[in-house]
């Protein structure tokens, strides 16, 4: 057995209304993004799988479990429906 770090990650669907938008300790850099520009700014293969999802929403709750090794990433999918 390998002792793997392991992350939950939530990602959510929203639309803005008001404030503005800052960085913090976690966050260095915040801009708006169009939606079809989103992946230009994104290497990381695990993360752009998740952004990807995004792009394909479809009202479905959906599980995803990877590795975020690039070399090795694993995706299983279960839709759920609202």
């Amino acid at each position: 057995m390998t002792n793997v770090p392991t992350q939950v990650m939530f990602d959510f669907v929203c639309k803005p209304i008001g404030g503005e938008l800052t960085v913090s300790e976690e966050t260095t850099d915040s801009r708006w993004v169009a939606k079809d520009r989103v992946l230009d700014f994104i290497t990381h293969p695990a993360i752009r799988t998740r952004y990807q999802a995004y792009l394909e929403f479809n009202g479905t709750v959906n599980y995803m479990e990877y590795v975020t090794n690039p070399e090795f990433i694993i995706k299983h999918q279960t839709g759920i429906s609202k």
